[in-house]
């Protein structure tokens, strides 16, 4: 496996691996994200952690136009599946994906014990007034992208963040990274992803969930409407034996790391 923070290629299948021994642990990063915002939630944690880049993103070519969560979810189980990995921690798009693996009764997760869902944004569905503030922005974002302006998307995306952390220097840089990501490469292939589901409603999918037999932990924060609380809730009710950890507004990537690591450090031992 690669240990290229940044790049890693096609040869490590896209993964970044560090440390050694058992257990092995699989990161997997949320939408216009790198292995660089997954590396911090892996501190503290035991054994071997891999880093993935998903399909769009680190050098990785996007599978074209239109990605869903079934899609990611099998990117997902292959890693899983070339690293051996007993554990997964997954942020947003990847948490989706995790969710999917589990709904379906994939056979890689009979082999997990442990799942972090961090800052989940896809169940079986959004309220109402959720799925039309996802759709507003879309499309202010989809218009923003095409007319290429940079500036105008780190103001929006930056808009969905508490004030204290949007005037954070760090939180600039790391959003404009973001910005120039989406107009300069064909990440923006998958910005419809905010619209999409990561698990069927149905019965099967119910059932699967309630049977999975590992730990499952929750971890989001308030006032983040592409990660919304009520999406945290229902994965929680959803998943028997899952905790749920909500913190303070801006704390999972900017105002309260050390809290986060505490708690991954205590699910993961």
């Amino acid at each position: 496996m690669s240990t290229d923070l940044n790049l890693p290629g096609p040869e490590s299948g896209y993964i970044a691996t560090f440390g050694s021994g058992d257990p092995h642990t699989l990161f997997g990063h949320g939408f216009a994200g790198a292995i660089r915002d997954t590396r911090p939630f892996g501190t503290g944690i035991t054994g071997t952690r891999h880093f993935l880049h998903l399909p769009g993103h680190g050098g990785r070519p996007s599978p074209g136009p239109g990605w869903n969560y079934p899609q990611i979810a099998e990117v997902l189980a292959e890693a899983l599946r070339a690293t051996s990995a007993s554990r997964a921690l997954g942020v947003s798009m990847s948490a989706g994906g995790l969710l999917h693996l589990l709904s379906t009764a994939h056979p890689v997760t009979a082999d997990l014990d442990r799942i972090a869902l961090v800052l989940p944004a896809s169940f079986t569905g959004f309220s109402a007034e959720v799925a039309e503030a996802n759709r507003s922005h879309l499309e202010r974002l989809r218009s923003l992208v095409a007319a290429e302006d940079i500036d105008g998307i780190v103001d929006l995306m930056l808009s969905r963040e508490p004030a204290e952390v949007a005037q954070m220097p760090p939180a600039r840089s790391w959003t404009r990274s973001k910005a120039e990501n989406l107009v300069r490469t064909d990440m923006s292939d998958g910005l419809g992803l905010a619209l999409e589901i990561a698990v069927d409603d149905t019965s099967e999918s119910a059932e699967n969930l309630r049977d999975f037999a590992g730990e499952v932990l929750v971890l989001t924060h308030e006032d983040d409407p592409a990660h919304p609380v009520e999406v945290a809730e229902a994965i929680h009710a959803a998943i028997p034996g899952s905790d749920l950890e909500v913190l303070p507004a801006g704390s999972i990537l900017w105002r309260g790391r050390q809290e986060v690591r505490g708690i991954l450090g205590e699910f993961f031992g």
